[in-house]
C-alpha cells in the first residue's frame, strides 16, 4: 500500500494508481452575523470573535473537472449539486460523479458541510463508503481481489500493511494494490476515511479475504523496491495477527 499525500501523489505516482489528486472541502452555511465593529475600550481592544464575522466561509463552490473522473463524497452536512441535467441533494455518505460540463455545489444544510473530492481516471467503483475504525472496533488484516484506496480525513492511527506497521493520518492516501494485505489492528484513536473499491479481478471474491480462510493472495501490482525501502524505514514494527 504505497502511502501518498497530495504532493507525493503528483510527483511519484505509480502506473496502476488511478487516483491523481484529492482535497478536503468545507462549505459554510448562510448565517446572520452581528455588527462587531464596536468602539475600542481604553486599552484599544475591540471585541472580535473570529474571521467568520467579516470573512465568512464560502457556501458555494464551482467544480469544472480536469480529469476523467471527479467525485465528491459528503462526510458531514447536506449539499445541493446543480448540473446541466438538474439538481440533486446529497447527505452524509452520498457521493456524486461530477460530469464533464461541471457542477455547482451549495451548502443547503444548517451546519458546515464537509466534502472529500477525489480526482482520477478509474473506470468505475464497486464500493464508495466512509469507514470508521476505533480502538474497540479495529479493522482486520485482509486483502482483496481488486485495488482499494483509503483517503484519510480524520484521526491518526497505525496502518498494518504487508507485514509493516506505519503511522498515518489526515491527508494521507493509502493505495492498496490487489492482493496486498492491509488493516488497522490497533488504531490509537477514531479515524475516518473514504474507501473506494475498484473492480474485482481473478476469482472476483468480494469483501475481506484473509490468509487463514482464503489462502495466500495473488499480488497483482508492482511496487518498486525504493518504495518498499521507504515504507520499511517508516515502519515502527512488524504486524502481529491475532489468532
Amino acid at each position: 500500500m504505497p502511502i501518498f499525500n497530495r504532493e507525493t501523489l503528483k510527483a511519484a505516482n505509480l502506473p496502476w494508481v488511478e487516483i491523481e489528486d484529492f482535497e478536503f472541502i468545507h462549505l459554510g452555511r448562510t448565517m446572520v452575523t452581528n455588527n462587531h465593529k464596536v468602539t475600542a475600550d481604553e486599552n484599544g481592544h475591540v471585541a472580535y470573535w473570529g474571521y467568520y464575522q467579516d470573512r465568512p466561509l464560502a457556501s458555494t463552490l464551482r467544480i469544472d473537472p480536469t480529469t476523467p473522473k471527479d467525485r465528491i463524497t459528503v462526510v458531514s452536512g447536506q449539499v445541493q449539486v446543480e448540473t446541466d441535467a438538474g439538481r440533486v441533494t446529497l447527505h452524509k455518505r452520498d457521493y456524486f460523479d461530477i460530469p464533464a460540463s461541471g457542477a455547482t455545489i451549495t451548502n443547503s444544510g444548517q451546519s458546515m458541510a464537509e466534502l472529500v473530492r477525489v480526482m482520477g481516471r478509474w473506470d468505475h467503483t464497486v464500493r464508495n463508503e466512509i469507514c470508521m475504525f476505533r480502538p474497540e472496533n479495529p479493522c482486520d488484516y485482509h486483502y482483496h481481489d481488486g485495488d482499494e484506496y483509503w483517503v484519510i480525513f480524520r484521526g491518526h492511527f497505525t496502518l498494518d500493511y504487508a507485514g509493516m506497521r506505519i503511522p498515518v493520518g489526515p491527508g494521507d492516501l493509502l493505495a492498496a494494490g490487489k492482493g496486498i494485505p492491509h488493516g488497522a489492528l490497533a488504531p490509537e484513536e477514531t479515524m475516518n476515511g473514504i474507501v473506494m473499491a475498484m473492480p474485482l479481478e481473478d476469482a472476483k471474491r468480494d469483501g475481506h479475504l484473509n490468509h487463514k480462510n482464503q489462502g495466500e493472495p495473488t499480488v497483482g501490482r508492482e511496487v518498486p523496491e525504493s518504495i518498499w525501502a521507504d515504507l520499511r524505514a517508516r515502519s515502527i514494527g512488524d504486524v502481529v495477527v491475532p489468532d
